[in-house]
């Protein structure tokens, strides 16, 4: 079995697979408290494809790990204990492309996830 570059531990609840157990907590903490997952894994184009000198450049996406609605509201939710220098990037294009209609959240744990959403 291949290890995750970080030590993410894959786990699955529900029938659904996980890519780690801090993704999977964020699930159980929605599950639990009635906090409806409304996609997993939603997919956000933050550049497209396109040709250059006769090679396709493939398209740049960010893929969070939720989307909830929680009084009223929707989140995008992305666990991650760590930030890496490629998503730094995809976060500032996040931000420009899809910020002014769309709350991101990104948490490292149950505790500062409820400090964000509420």
């Amino acid at each position: 079995m291949r290890t995750h570059k970080y030590w993410a531990k894959r786990t699955e609840i529900d029938w659904i697979k996980f890519a780690s157990q801090l993704e999977s907590r964020f699930y159980k903490y929605f599950r639990d408290n009635n906090i409806e997952i409304l996609e997993l894994q939603p997919v956000f184009v933050l550049q497209e494809k396109f040709i250059y000198d006769k090679k396709t450049i493939r398209e740049i996406k960010y893929i969070p790990d939720f989307k909830i609605q929680y009084n009223g509201d929707i989140y995008y939710v992305d666990s991650k204990w760590m930030s890496e220098p490629v998503f730094k990037l995809k976060h500032k294009l996040w931000l420009r492309k899809y910020g002014g209609e769309n709350i991101l959240i990104i948490a490292k744990s149950i505790k500062d996830l409820e400090s964000k959403i509420k």
